[in-house]
């Protein structure tokens, strides 16, 4: 009896590919070729949002391969049609699922009470609005909040040509990296084929730079300098309060109880390309961007020289990333009087041609 899965092995799309499985006299056969795996080697593991995705895995020589009913069905199919080294597994798995959707229900449950009871009060004290979506962003937990990064990071960037890989996308992630040691966010950087000089954020360490704003920049200090300002804006979670200040009750109880449905997902995604950030917000980024860069060992410098660039595009057709991130006269001197303030640091230059790095961002 075969059913859809889902494949997952070294070379194939991280999202899995389309395949049909069965077993036959003992054997896991996946395509018609039979899998030279003892079943006493192959495990069972649960993934998904909500825990109910099921995963048969096994290594190979060349790495790690799993499978996935593709639907409710043939999930019904793998179990009826399990040998029995897998059927116990497969049982001790969904009763295990079961029991952790319970305890989710039941967690989120009370923490979305405990939110929903000051968030309640937004009418009639509007003026507190901001300072009431910062609370309900604090309650919010790291879980949650990447689960939410996760679904509106593949909305936000739907149709567009991401990468990871390549000079100009590694010396991305390698500065990214130096300048998030020790986050509690598991970050992912990713390059847009874009001509547009922007670079975004998502809640949960999600980052995406356009091509056009790596070829902006004259310097790996000047990137270093926006993402390091970008990076802040994750850390302190300014998007998150913004989602649920601009969105309200229903965005903070759908982020406290993981329940982020479609037109939810929609509604948060369409606000990432919106957001704009107030004054003090703006400034804390700026403020704690470079002290990333000082415990990074990264000059300073190329923040203000950047920032100062797209200050003097204001007017005709700025950049994109005037949309959120206005870059005023009186930004440029406040980022050049914290650098006084802060004094002179050990700072190397980054080991980086910026012009090979541009002519790999075509």
């Amino acid at each position: 009896m075969e059913f859809d899965i889902l494949y997952f092995a070294p070379g194939l799309p991280s999202h899995g590919e389309k395949a049909r499985a069965a077993f036959d006299d003992g054997a896991l056969v996946v395509n018609g070729r039979r899998i030279d795996i003892p079943l006493t080697e192959i495990g069972v593991t649960l993934g998904g949002f909500n825990h109910d995705q099921v995963f048969l895995f096994w290594h190979q020589e060349e790495g790690r391969h799993a499978i996935s009913p593709a639907n409710a069905a043939a999930r019904t199919q793998l179990a009826a049609s399990a040998p029995a080294p897998l059927s116990a597994l497969l049982r001790g798995a969904t009763k295990d699922a079961t029991r952790k959707q319970r305890r989710s229900r039941l967690g989120l449950g009370a923490l979305g009470f405990i939110l929903a009871l000051p968030l309640l009060l937004v009418g009639v004290l509007i003026w507190q609005s901001h300072a009431i979506a910062g609370w309900a962003a604090g309650h919010i937990s790291i879980e949650n909040e990447q689960k939410l990064g996760e679904l509106a990071f593949k909305q936000a960037t739907a149709g567009m040509k991401l990468r990871d890989g390549g000079l100009d996308a590694a010396a991305i992630q390698e500065i990214g990296a130096s300048l998030t040691k020790g986050s509690k966010y598991d970050y992912k950087w990713h390059v847009a084929e874009n001509p547009a000089v922007n670079a975004f954020a998502v809640p949960g360490g999600y980052v995406v730079v356009n091509t056009g704003l790596i070829r902006a920049a004259d310097s790996a200090e000047e990137v270093a300098g926006v993402l390091a300002h970008e990076v802040q804006h994750i850390e302190q979670r300014h998007t998150l309060k913004n989602i649920v200040h601009s969105l309200g009750l229903r965005a903070a109880l759908a982020l406290a109880l993981g329940d982020i449905g479609g037109g939810m997902l929609g509604d948060m995604a369409a606000q990432l390309s919106e957001l704009k950030y107030s004054r003090d917000l703006e400034s804390e980024s700026d403020r704690l961007g470079l002290l990333a860069l000082k415990q990074a060992g990264i000059a300073p410098q190329g923040m203000v020289s950047f920032f100062d660039k797209l200050g003097k595009l204001e007017g005709a057709a700025p950049p994109a990333l005037l949309s959120t991130h206005p870059a005023s006269q009186d930004r440029m001197q406040a980022l050049q009087a914290m650098i006084d303030q802060a004094g002179a640091w050990p700072a190397k230059p980054l080991p980086y041609d910026w012009n090979v790095v541009k002519a790999a961002a075509q």
